[in-house]
């Protein structure tokens, strides 16, 4: 079972009577059959689908559901094969439910590792050669793989909070790399991060960033698990989509 699974599934909350998941480009349906085991109802899509119950969805459109119908959404390993990453965002927390949990997980181009191959290389993890000309970003390849600082400043605009990362596999160069490159990764990252502001807010986005990118799971893990929940406010946020 690959651990990416496991770990994004780890992060879902125990379901409540009449509570429902929506598992987006799920795939084999491994995410979808594990959440069900759990007791979740599951609503599965596919841009092209063959079993009853998946839901046909294009991903560069809206989402074919209601404002707030869902408790839970996924989206394992799809986000950074999208042309426009800005409205998947978007359109996943307009059908979440206020308070509302989205699971998303991408290759982690911040491990220690990718770290070192950009720099010999100057591609990233999930990237790292040179994409044939003769495909588009419309073609749907592994094209944008973005870092979880980028999630964290995106997310919170459509009032996604992060709030904590979960669990992937872990290769033995990265345990190797990590004790040497972790001390000058928390200094540099504390004078990106840790200096004050004038605005408190910003300060408590910025500690919990610091403590987001200063993390084993950043660190060391081969994909990025990322647990957003949706602010209560963000229930009166309309964005565009089916009503």
């Amino acid at each position: 079972m690959s651990e990416r699974v496991s770990g994004a599934i780890a992060m879902a909350p125990a379901p409540t009577p009449g509570s429902i998941a929506l598992d987006i480009s799920a795939g084999d349906g491994l995410s979808t059959r594990m959440l069900a085991e759990r007791g979740w109802r599951v609503v599965p899509t596919e841009r092209k689908v063959s079993r009853p119950g998946w839901v046909a969805t294009d991903l560069i459109h809206d989402l074919p559901f209601r404002s707030a119908s869902f408790d839970l959404v996924m989206m394992l390993e799809v986000i950074e094969h999208l042309p426009d990453i800005p409205h998947s965002l978007r359109e996943i927390a307009r059908v979440l439910k206020p308070g509302g949990i989205a699971i998303i997980t991408t290759p982690n181009r911040l491990n220690v590792t990718s770290r070192i191959h950009y720099l010999l290389t100057g591609f990233y993890k999930g990237r790292r050669a040179p994409l044939p000309y003769r495909y588009r970003v419309e073609d749907g390849r592994n094209w944008h793989v973005m870092g979880l600082n980028d999630f964290h400043w995106m997310a919170r605009g459509y009032g996604l909070d992060m709030d904590a990362l979960g669990r992937s596999r872990r290769k033995l160069r990265a345990k190797i790399f990590l004790p040497l490159l972790y001390p000058l990764i928390v200094v540099r990252s504390w004078l990106l991060y840790g200096r004050g502001s004038d605005d408190p807010e910003q300060d408590r986005l910025n500690r919990q960033l610091f403590r987001f990118m200063t993390s084993a799971s950043l660190l060391m893990d081969e994909n990025i698990v990322m647990r957003f929940v949706k602010a209560p406010a963000a229930a009166a946020q309309a964005s565009s989509g089916p009503a």
